[in-house]
């Protein structure tokens, strides 16, 4: 009766009745705090704001990652959202830490860049040079402009996102800072 309704069968053997989704964002959420945690600290920034950035890399990539399940958002548009979220999310934090907002929020957009689709399109494009048949030489060249675009789009999108929050609050990320004293280089 099954082989009748494809699209129960579908949704019956789809991966999220045999994992937990809880599960899968809470491993997501880890595995992009470990990715957050590391940028921000190869950055070099004020110890304070280590642990923000690598929070909201974890909470940048589940918000992605939940949206992405709803039909409604693509890949670009849930990258949009993410880092639109990440870069509300630093404006409260920034004022309080007294940090420059862009510390924060830089090394959290990291670990969402699309870097596999980058991968790909590499791997396409210098297996298009090195194909002899015109045929694949085709296939390999529409594979590195799908890659491509995929990955340029959402980059674009990540700092769209956090442009948008930069541009509204203009005139608070100048104010971020104000109130600290200077440090020296061993305070840091």
């Amino acid at each position: 009766m099954l082989e009748l309704y494809p699209h129960i069968q579908e949704v019956l053997y789809a991966r999220s009745w045999h994992e937990s989704l809880l599960v899968e964002m809470l491993m997501d959420f880890v595995f992009a705090f470990i990715a957050g945690l590391g940028f921000a600290y190869g950055l070099n920034p004020l110890k304070r704001t280590i642990f923000w950035s690598a929070l909201f890399a974890g909470l940048g990539y589940n918000i992605r990652f939940g949206l992405m399940q709803l039909p409604i958002f693509s890949f670009v548009g849930a990258s949009f959202c993410a880092s639109l979220c990440i870069g509300l999310l630093a404006i409260v934090v920034a004022k309080r830490v007294k940090a420059p907002i862009e510390v924060i929020v830089f090394p959290s957009l990291l670990p969402m860049f699309p870097g596999s689709y980058g991968y790909k399109s590499i791997l396409s494009l210098l297996s298009f040079v090195q194909q002899r048949d015109d045929k694949a030489r085709l296939d390999y060249l529409l594979l590195f402009f799908d890659n491509f675009t995929i990955m340029f789009s959402v980059s674009l999108a990540l700092v769209a996102g956090v442009l948008i929050v930069f541009s509204i609050f203009y005139e608070q990320s100048f104010m971020m800072t104000r109130g600290i004293k200077k440090l020296s280089m061993r305070d840091h």
